[in-house]
């Protein structure tokens, strides 16, 4: 059976919902074979030859690739990106970590500080039911243009807004509107994101006129 055809088998598992058991056999079988993926990725020398084979491994191992992706690595996934997909120019910096057992959405020109987590993965609260590797997915879903600070993570079923920026350190643990400032434990709103933003960073420091 070909990888596709396989993929689209397990998919339809893994993003459905239910519980399913994590322990199956050929689904562990086929998921190694993906994070086989992200190991040669890593592993890539810091030469033009090893950057172009970096973006090569991307362009199959990405559930959805587009032009302008950029993953510094290392990276780490549990399906080798096969459940995650990813807008034009957006920005992975080291140690991004991806719980794909469920599917992970995120928009264009996005910016990912280092060590952000974003998990698609749930287990039951049951011991009974955690004994027997029981486990279901939630999507995560993030908008266009989006910046998450340093060792942000974002939990299953979260949906983030365009535009919006999350501090670091944050978990994300409930939707966040488009165009607003999050910050916390658990992220909660600061503040509107607003035109003065466009005339003034870092509080009060004009914005110079050739950047408007």
């Amino acid at each position: 059976m070909k990888n596709e055809d396989r993929f689209a088998e397990y998919e339809k598992i893994l993003n459905s919902g239910e519980l399913y058991d994590t322990f199956d056999q050929g689904m562990l079988d086929y998921q190694w074979e993906m994070m086989k993926r992200i190991d040669l990725f890593n592993a890539q020398p810091k030469t033009p030859e090893g950057v172009k084979a970096q973006d090569e491994i991307l362009r199959e191992a990405l559930g959805t690739y587009s032009e302008g992706v950029i993953v510094t690595p290392p990276v780490y996934a549990n399906w080798g990106l096969r459940n995650v997909h990813v807008g034009k120019n957006t920005y992975f910096n080291f140690n991004t970590l991806f719980v794909d057992d469920g599917r992970i959405e995120i928009g264009e020109h996005c910016m990912i500080g280092p060590n952000c987590t974003f998990i698609g993965a749930q287990h039951p609260v049951s011991p009974g039911l955690r004994r027997k590797g029981l486990q279901y997915n939630k999507p995560v879903r993030i908008g266009n243009n989006v910046w998450f600070g340093a060792g942000v993570t974002v939990l299953p079923g979260v949906t983030i807004g365009d535009n919006t920026v999350v501090g670091a350190g944050s978990v994300v643990t409930r939707d966040l509107p488009a165009n607003v400032v999050a910050v916390g434990n658990p992220a909660r709103v600061l503040r509107k994101i607003t035109d003065r933003d466009d005339d003034y960073y870092d509080h009060d420091k004009p914005v110079p006129d050739r950047w408007k």
